[in-house]
């Protein structure tokens, strides 16, 4: 027998191989489930957002103009609000009225958004109408204040302008039919208005009120806006998210404006006793500011000064402001070095280049372009092949576009390192004209501080005094600088939510195969099978399509056809012929294609011209006969038990292949294992091989019966046949236990019924002269590309 040229094919490593690209095929070969699966979640997201209410987040932010509180006028209120007393403590205080519920419970009062309308849509999906309700709803304010349990009415249109109003309240329905509006009805909780808005008619559609009790509301609110303080302390910033663009305005601008009126009710109580304090201060405070401002009038010429405050902060911003383009200009050297770096990397000669946000619009477009050619060489390389015209003519332009790209970045380098030594001589000359500011201002300070105090003063009083004559009513407290007219949609985050049921329909299958796979019993892949055994795998055979026993040998489109040929070719190299004939299939249980492997093999055998006997020797449950449509009341059976001495008369021909004769089991004896070791079975093979190129025995399995194994001294070859996802991994046990005995010698295994669009196969293929077949035509030659593995030890 020809071990060596067997083995040397077929050898089983020892170590366990981790392959990716094999994982990877896997997973692909159910790429069905995977897009079924990313549909059926896409479309769940993509109705889960239909019935998801958009989420608008308002801001608006207001300065605190006026910091004091109730009370009369002191020496502490002036300074603070003269900016010599810090005023975070104060805008604290102002947050605390924002959120108060008594002001947000004016708000909610003013609004009515106690009572809230709705209409469903598209899935059910519940919008909120706000005051865009053709209907107005309304319940007497000591019933609405009085209300333990929300109120909640549906109003549906009927036939005749009538509505049908269904409510619930504490568990307690009621209906009513309302024939003309504006209708009131009286309800155990009180009276309720119903009518239509100004120029509203009936709708075609229920629309849903929630009647609530304002304190609860209230609270809800007080919780949904959100304040914060924002760079300086007399700035509050505010936010509030909702469902409804115009309900978010209305709330946030009514809660600024309410607050402005309680502020000036209260602001106007300190008028009187502020004037009386204003008059007398001032008379002292003139002679006294007279005489500080020409003392600091002398300092000013002495020193050639202006405003030394001024200059200051004009050096600082103009500091910042180089400090900041330099920044800026560093940033884009960086990106351009990336660019650079990216480009002269031989490596990326065929990637896209990445924009990280270039400023330099010639640069950015020629990125732009290049790319663009990139991705047109990669579509078109797809169905054509390198020595197309029109691929060759891209590559030039790409090539072209790539040296423009080299240029441009190279000039956009040169010119902000040019920018970048300029902006810091700049801010050098800031510097330091900002580091002879603190000794001015030490030295003026010491002479201007009494002059501000009491100029400030002086300038307070007047100002006090114009205020409390006009009783300061025209003032508002709190200055809107950005009301709350744009909108931010906050939720639901479409992108995020898209992806997130995308990974998840992807994960899925990816679960679901994973545990199969782990729970799997049987193996389903030549690849498993020899990470169970150390037998050599002599070949395979896929699934038969056809479901037919005896196959059509004569098609060249029959990829199980030309898997026999294959089996074939290579039983020829293992047997030392012509004194190897014998050759003998088995498996470990019944069901795995034994008999069908026999069948077929000796018509494969037959198609070269080769006399074969296939002999049933599976006597305990012969299928040979059956299956070729024979007559099995006489067998070998008949002959090893006596009852026929001249086996060649059992013999039948078959008519469709004269190269083949059958040596049926015929009737099932009382005793098949006896009958098997007899001496006369040992005659029937020595004189058939001298009758018979070759001799095929169908046995019985293995792991049913000891019989098969009582033939390894007749057989020159044993062919053991493992059906995939049929055959249980632990049953491998036996098959190693038979090659460790030598039960069975030589011994190869044949994998049988692989489904190859499940599995990925890769190297030389199978079928169409051993090249690429399929279960059911030709395909392109499958290509081995081994892209990472590890092997784990």
């Amino acid at each position: 027998m020809n071990q060596k040229g067997i083995n040397s094919i077929h050898s089983n490593p020892r170590g366990e191989l981790v392959d990716f690209q094999e994982c990877f095929y896997k997973y692909l070969s159910y790429w069905r489930w995977f897009l079924a699966s990313i549909a059926i979640f896409w479309i769940a997201g993509y109705l889960y957002l239909k019935r998801q209410n958009d989420v608008y987040k308002f801001s608006s932010s207001i300065l605190i103009v006026d910091n004091k509180k109730g009370g009369a006028m002191s020496a502490f209120n002036a300074l603070d609000e003269l900016g010599m007393m810090s005023g975070s403590s104060m805008v604290d205080n102002e947050v605390e009225v924002i959120h108060s519920r008594a002001l947000v419970k004016e708000v909610v009062t003013r609004l009515e958004i106690h009572t809230t309308y709705f209409k469903r849509e598209f899935l059910n999906k519940r919008v909120e109408l706000y005051n865009s309700s053709p209907i107005y709803v309304r319940l007497e304010a000591d019933a609405l204040n009085k209300l333990t349990d929300d109120i909640e009415l549906k109003i549906i249109p009927k036939q005749g302008k009538k509505l049908l109003i269904e409510g619930t309240y504490s568990n307690n329905k009621f209906s009513h039919i309302v024939k003309n509006l504006p209708k009131e009805i009286k309800l155990p909780m009180g009276l309720l208005l119903i009518e239509l808005r100004d120029g509203q008619t009936l709708p075609d559609y229920p629309v849903e009120v929630i009647i609530q009790n304002p304190i609860n509301v209230s609270t809800n609110v007080c919780d949904a806006v959100q304040t914060e303080l924002g760079k300086k302390n007399d700035v509050i910033k505010m936010s509030f998210e909702t469902s409804n663009i115009k309900k978010g305005q209305d709330i946030l601008n009514t809660l600024v404006e309410l607050y402005n009126k309680d502020a000036l009710e209260q602001i106007a109580r300190l008028a009187l006793n502020t004037s009386n304090f204003i008059d007398e201060r001032l008379k002292l405070l003139s002679n006294e500011l007279s005489d500080v401002e020409h003392d600091v009038e002398n300092y000013k010429k002495a020193n050639k000064l202006t405003d030394i405050t001024s200059e200051a902060q004009l050096y600082l911003q103009n500091n910042s402001l180089y400090e900041q383009k330099r920044a800026e200009t560093e940033t884009q050297l960086n990106l351009v070095k990336y660019v650079e770096l990216f480009i002269q990397n031989p490596t990326n000669h065929t990637s896209m280049i990445p924009n990280l946000g270039l400023t330099d619009v010639g640069l950015v477009s020629l990125i732009g372009k290049y790319n663009d050619l990139i991705l047109d060489r990669e579509r078109i390389l797809r169905s054509t092949s390198e020595e197309s015209p029109l691929l060759k003519e891209i590559t030039l332009q790409i090539h072209a576009a790539r040296r423009a790209i080299e240029v441009s970045v190279e000039n956009s380098r040169k010119g902000l390192v040019i920018a970048k030594t300029d902006l810091q001589k700049q801010n050098a000359l800031m510097s330091s004209r900002i580091r002879d500011v603190p000794r001015q201002e030490r030295e003026f300070v010491e002479i201007k501080r009494q002059q501000q105090i009491k100029e400030a003063l002086y300038i307070f009083l007047l100002q006090k005094r114009e205020e409390a004559a006009l009783t300061m009513a025209t003032v508002p407290k709190a200055r809107v600088i950005d009301s709350a007219e744009s909108a931010i949609q906050v939720a639901p985050k479409r992108n995020i939510i898209m992806l997130f049921f995308w990974v998840l329909g992807f994960l899925i299958p990816v679960v679901v195969i994973y545990f199969r796979d782990l729970l799997n019993t049987t193996f389903a892949s030549r690849g498993e099978l020899e990470k169970l055994t150390t037998v050599p795998i002599l070949s395979e055979l896929g699934h038969n399509i056809s479901k037919a026993v005896v196959l059509n040998h004569t098609s060249q489109n029959d990829s199980n056809a030309e898997l026999f040929r294959l089996l074939r070719t290579k039983l020829q190299l293992a047997l030392f012929y012509p004194k190897e004939k014998v050759i003998l299939v088995t498996s470990t249980i019944p069901g795995e294609g034994k008999t069908y492997v026999s069948i077929n093999l000796s018509i494969s055998l037959s198609l070269i011209e080769k006399k074969v006997l296939l002999i049933g020797l599976d006597l305990r449950n012969p299928q040979i006969a059956s299956h070729l449509k024979l007559d099995n009341k006489k067998g070998i059976t008949s002959y090893l038990s006596g009852a026929e001495t001249d086996y060649t008369k059992l013999i039948i021909s078959l008519t469709d292949y004269p190269y083949v004769d059958v040596l049926p089991a015929g009737k099932v004896p009382p005793n098949p294992s006896e009958l098997i070791q007899r001496e006369c079975l040992d005659a029937l093979i020595e004189d058939a091989k001298k009758r018979y190129d070759y001799i095929i025995l169908d046995t019985s399995p293995v792991g049913s019966v000891p019989d098969t194994l009582q033939l390894n001294r007749l057989s020159d070859i044993n062919l053991y046949v493992c059906r995939a996802n049929f055959l249980q991994k632990q049953n491998m046990t036996l098959i190693n236990r038979i090659q460790k005995e030598e039960s069975l010698t030589p011994l190869y295994l044949l994998t049988n019924d692989v489904n190859y669009e499940s599995v990925h196969y890769y190297g030389y293929g199978y079928g169409g002269y051993g090249y690429g077949y399929g279960n059911k035509k030709d395909k392109t030659p499958a290509k081995k590309i081994t892209w990472f593995s590890f092997k784990w030890n």
